[in-house]
């Protein structure tokens, strides 16, 4: 399998992408790597669009096109070649096998299908590219926890792999019914999963293996392989296919290990929509330098509340249709977890003199952020709360004295 040459990417997106033309237009052929800009993701998947693409290198003749982000605000699309998708699918796949299956697994597939969703359709490919013979049962995430627990004893399913959420409620349902199911290992993605629900997936199915599925994105494709030396949140690079790089605050390249900062991503099997330095939206440290890190929550690019992304474009929209826009100085999201759930708490600072009707705002958040408003029907995140306050309330860099717009205390 051939992969692409970082510099050489580089100047084909640079040529071939009026997006990347316009931001490389000063790079020369003499250049050093950190001194490529970073993408801005608000510039980024605004150059993305459906409509007069400015991001892509030719025109989407054959292939995919899947919704990233599609909870919050315009939709954000991600498209695929026929072949990008499948090279995507097969290197994923063999890291599933490297560490996570066995010969003779019977695995269900509990993500989400549908709605332009990518994660049930790339792990179901995935599967069926892993070298491990194995038998996939394609459950998807809506069935009825009756129908699953039923297919599950029928089909002698030892694997499941789904997001924390869907595994939390199974494992409710179980001990709330006293079901005995021959579940193995439980391969989690989509979010991060937190002691509390690991105890309780434990009550339910002792003497479980829990881990990762692996790391991955539809913005971005390949992130990160669990290996059998990986411990929770940890992943190993995809080397010969990925260039990952940390950075601080300053953008300065983190060269040593256990030092957090923004995790970037070069993805060198993707040329129709070319992925350079692109913030992946999480925060990480290097357990062994360019080998392998380890996620510490997310930073600035997207907060992730349970199944839902929101970032500060996303609020900016709302604090606008709530008509309280003109009243903010500065505001945080704070993101934390208790009694299972996580929780969004926003901080506001107002301007002098202002004033701010908080029912009024959050009734805008509900009614513009519908799936957050189901999930907090269906006891899947806590309701987001507002909270008034000034400058000393908001959380700051203790090293760099910066204030940033989310804060993740979730695996402090």
């Amino acid at each position: 399998m051939n992969f692409l040459d970082p510099r050489e990417l580089v100047f084909f997106a640079k040529a071939n992408s009026p997006f990347y033309g316009d931001l490389y237009s000063s790079i020369k052929e003499e250049f050093r790597w950190e001194d490529l800009p970073v993408i801005n993701q608000s510039q980024f998947w605004e150059a993305n669009s459906w409509k007069d693409n400015q991001l892509l290198t030719c025109k989407h003749h054959k292939g995919l096109l899947f919704k990233s982000g599609g909870t919050t605000g315009k939709p954000k699309f991600s498209y695929f070649s026929d072949q990008e998708w499948a090279v995507f699918c097969e290197l994923f796949g063999r890291g599933m096998g490297e560490a996570n299956l066995r010969e003779g697994d019977h695995v269900g597939n509990l993500f989400y299908a549908g709605e332009l969703y990518a994660s049930f359709l790339f792990i179901h490919k995935s599967l069926e590219m892993c070298k491990k013979r194995i038998i996939q049962f394609p459950l998807a995430g809506k069935m009825a926890l009756e129908d699953l627990v039923s297919n599950i004893l029928e089909f002698q399913i030892n694997v499941l792999c789904g997001v924390p959420t869907s595994f939390i409620q199974l494992a409710s349902y179980c001990l709330e019914k006293k079901h005995c199911l021959p579940i193995e290992r439980l391969l989690y993605g989509g979010e991060a999963l937190y002691p509390d629900q690991e105890d309780l997936l434990l009550q339910a199915f002792p003497n479980i293996e829990i881990h990762s599925v692996g790391y991955a994105s539809v913005d971005g494709g390949l992130l990160g392989k669990r290996a059998v030396d990986c411990r929770g949140s940890e992943h190993r690079v995809f080397q010969d296919s990925t260039l990952m790089e940390i950075i601080d605050d300053d953008g300065s390249v983190i060269t040593e290990p256990l030092v957090e900062g923004r995790l970037l991503l070069t993805n060198l099997t993707r040329k129709l929509m070319p992925i350079i330095r692109y913030p992946v939206g999480d925060q990480a440290q290097w357990i062994e330098v360019d080998k392998k890190f380890k996620i510490c929550g997310r930073s600035e690019e997207g907060a992730r509340i349970g199944p839902i992304t929101l970032n500060r474009d996303d609020l900016v929209s709302i604090f606008d249709v709530a008509g309280e826009l003109k009243a903010i100085a500065h505001f945080q999201m704070e993101i934390t977890h208790f009694k299972g759930l996580d929780c969004l708490t926003i901080k506001l600072v107002l301007k002098p003199r202002e004033s701010m009707n908080v029912n009024q705002l959050e009734e805008a958040f509900y009614g513009e952020r519908k799936m957050f408003q189901k999930a907090v029907k269906e006891k899947i995140v806590h309701p987001v709360v507002f909270i008034l306050g000034d400058e000393d309330d908001l959380f700051k860099n203790p090293r760099t004295g910066k204030c940033p717009v989310i804060v993740d205390r979730r695996l402090i």
